[in-house]
């Protein structure tokens, strides 16, 4: 593969933003502790991050359109190492969550922008591997990541995983000035295009559909490390092996669903992911039930129903872009832009709602609420399923003409 040096060096700073986008949820205890706010208050950390990442791709990457990628990977991650370093010196919670807003924004636009880099860096035939190594670095960092950042900061402490991950970020932003070559600009995507395409009927029903699906695993997830310990009584150290567990399912669930996606149909894919972890929160719910009678038994059943739970919901990432491509085929990489920005959507919701449900309930309703959306997610779905899905490659779908940028030249 050309350039493979560069590629692994984007995949690199995937992995820091990915380790930053997530870790919060593990070390979220220590936080709270830390700064004396509530669990929930501090969980929120995760829904601004989000939030912040969902409108800020489509924004600045229209903005910045006529800027360089060169300048824009190395000040998306200076100002991600900023941000970073903001957070592990903050004195109090404004500042941390203000420090959390510029990590989103900043985190958005390098992973655009890398995606769009290493694909403008590889000829064709290499072009689907060099993207799945720059996306690898997000899964690596739900893998590894996040597990081992938890266990940096219950050994340590908060302030020095956030530094850590500041010091990924400079050794990225020194590898690619190293290695990184010159690479053209495309032609800007204006806003009113990238809204044109989610305007569409059928790629609009799924981003909701999707929207629904993240946020109800979401609003387990963001709280896991709350939920293991009340239910199951872990050291900080076992729940970072309970983190370590998901991140390998949730590796084994991509392989998985990419092979389901192209034997059964993405659709198919997709709706058996959210019904798979409709069934394993179930199971975690009555899993929070069972502790109270037999403790062991249920700290088995929990980490079987995590871990498949792991496997089940990372089908769904890749069935939803072959989704949304499908329904967009004159707009392809608009329609996984609009995609992702909800996906984020939905991190940010379903932090929201896991922080009220712990303020109005308790952890082992987390499953139950994640459950409700899911459902929501598997009905849309369903519906969506009965429409036929019309491929006009080249041409327009639904009034929608393709944007000069979307597809790469030959």
């Amino acid at each position: 593969m050309p350039h493979r040096s560069a590629v692994l060096v984007l995949a690199l700073g995937a992995f820091a933003v990915g380790t930053d986008g997530y870790v919060t949820t593990g070390i979220l205890q220590s936080i709270a502790d830390d700064l004396r706010v509530s669990v929930s208050l501090a969980g929120q950390l995760v829904t601004v991050f989000a939030l912040s990442y969902a409108v800020s791709a489509p924004v600045l990457m229209t903005l910045t359109a006529n800027v360089g990628r060169r300048v824009m990977l190395h000040g998306s991650l200076g100002v991600f190492l900023f941000a970073n370093v903001l957070g592990a010196l903050a004195p109090g919670y404004p500042t941390l969550l203000t420090a959390r807003v510029l990590a989103g924004a900043s985190a958005a636009v390098y992973m655009n922008t890398a995606v769009a880099a290493a694909t403008a860096m590889t000829d064709e035939r290499h072009r689907g591997r060099a993207v799945a190594f720059v996306v690898g670095g997000l899964s690596l960092a739900t893998a590894l990541g996040v597990p081992l950042g938890t266990l940096v900061g219950a050994l340590g402490s908060w302030r020095v995983t956030l530094g850590l991950i500041a010091a990924l970020a400079a050794l990225g932003i020194a590898a690619l000035a190293l290695t990184l070559p010159a690479t053209p600009s495309p032609p800007p995507v204006t806003m009113s295009a990238r809204l044109r395409v989610a305007a569409e009927p059928a790629v609009l029903l799924a981003v909701l559909a999707n929207t629904c699906a993240v946020a109800g695993g979401f609003t387990v997830y963001t709280y896991l490390a709350v939920f293991a310990r009340d239910v199951t009584g872990l050291s900080a150290a076992g729940v970072s092996g309970v983190l370590f567990a998901w991140g390998v399912a949730a590796a084994a669930g991509t392989a998985v669903g990419g092979r389901m996606s192209d034997r059964r149909g993405p659709d198919r894919a997709y709706l058996t992911g959210v019904l798979g972890v409709v069934a394993a929160f179930t199971a975690l719910a009555l899993t929070a039930l069972l502790t109270r009678f037999a403790e062991g038994p249920a700290t088995v059943a929990f980490l079987l129903a995590t871990v498949a739970w792991g496997v089940l919901y990372w089908i769904v990432p890749g069935a939803q872009i072959q989704r949304v491509m499908d329904r967009a085929p004159a707009a392809p990489t608009i329609a996984v832009s609009v995609s992702s920005a909800s996906s984020y959507l939905g991190v940010a919701l379903g932090g929201g709602l896991g922080g009220a449900t712990l303020s109005l309930a308790s952890s082992p309703f987390l499953p139950l609420t994640g459950a409700a959306l899911l459902v929501a997610a598997a009905v849309l779905t369903a519906r969506q399923m009965k429409e036929p899905v019309v491929s006009c490659a080249g041409g327009h779908r639904h009034g929608v003409a393709p944007p000069p940028s979307d597809r790469p030249s030959r």
